[in-house]
């Protein structure tokens, strides 16, 4: 089970749940929406996880394959077999699967399998959820200090989004959170003139938050935020809304990151929703600044 050491200075997003409990997942969907890293107690994907940690896609290689080795997606994984002709491709199949189509065949198995029971659980804890848009992705290359952000994804929509995540590896996924977005953003409003960015999309002002005002990856480890730290031990499932909850990630090899986006009046409360906070902080400040003048 995860280890976590939590920052008292914090306000304490960071939930340990389980589902074998009444209501669980009325309780679980509540926290989430609520902006909350949900960690899952007694709960695991079954998963050959012995297997997949002898799966290295960190293998050294020509820099163009690399660069393009480290962003192959599942799609192209399940498409991939002994006979592709790509260079990436011949070189997945020789490098990463050792040129044996029984292993490759059984990756793709597992995938499969972990994409199925990502599912059902993302459909048991919100089975009222409207899903427009599904990703699921392998993480089998190795991330070392992230900056600290909240997610943002370079699109105008107003949704909603589920992130589902696992640790593969046989070695803990390191993760640092601080504070919400909104929490955050009310905290350093005026400080950090954040009222320039009103007329910006929701996606933009994380994006704002992230490269303005935290600095980006040039700041990474250095923007003096206050932290919590978790080490996610091999088949933890925790869930969260990462344009809500910062977070960090520290160290990490093997994982299932998957994402849902979300009708956003399917949710429990369709106000809690990214959109609709960022707006209301905006709001909020312009009213006050108005009061002022």
């Amino acid at each position: 089970m995860a280890r976590i050491i939590r920052d008292p200075t914090l306000e304490d997003n960071i939930v340990e749940a389980a589902l074998n409990e009444p209501d669980a997942e009325s309780r679980v969907r509540a926290l989430y929406e609520d902006g909350c890293l949900v960690l899952l107690r007694d709960f695991r994907f079954d998963l050959d996880y012995a297997f997949l940690n002898e799966l290295d896609f960190d293998v050294d290689g020509p820099p163009d394959i690399m660069r393009k080795l480290k962003k192959y997606s599942v799609d192209h994984i399940l498409n991939l077999s002994a006979r592709s002709n790509g260079p990436v491709e011949q070189y997945a199949f020789k490098h990463v699967f050792r040129g044996d189509a029984g292993r490759l065949k059984h990756f793709q198995d597992q995938v499969r399998s972990g994409d199925n029971q990502v599912y059902a659980l993302y459909k048991r804890i919100f089975p009222n959820y409207r899903d427009t848009k599904q990703i699921y992705t392998w993480r089998f290359t190795e991330t070392l200090f992230e900056n600290l952000h909240w997610d943002n994804f370079g699109t105008t929509e107003d949704f909603h989004q589920v992130r589902i995540f696992c640790n593969v590896d046989g070695r803990p996924r390191l993760w640092r959170t601080s504070e919400r977005s909104e929490t955050f953003a009310r905290r350093v409003y005026a400080e950090k003139s954040l009222q320039r960015f009103a007329d910006e999309t929701p996606d933009r002002f994380a994006f704002a938050l992230n490269n303005k005002v935290l600095g980006g990856m040039a700041g990474a480890c250095l923007d003096g935020m206050r932290v919590n730290h978790l080490a996610f031990e091999q088949g933890d499932v925790w869930l969260c809304e990462t344009r809500l909850v910062s977070h960090q990630i520290y160290s990490g090899y093997r994982a299932i990151a998957s994402m849902f986006f979300i009708d956003p009046e399917s949710m429990d409360n369709p106000e809690l929703r990214y959109d609709a906070r960022v707006k209301r902080i905006h709001a909020d400040f312009a009213r006050v600044g108005a009061s002022v003048n």
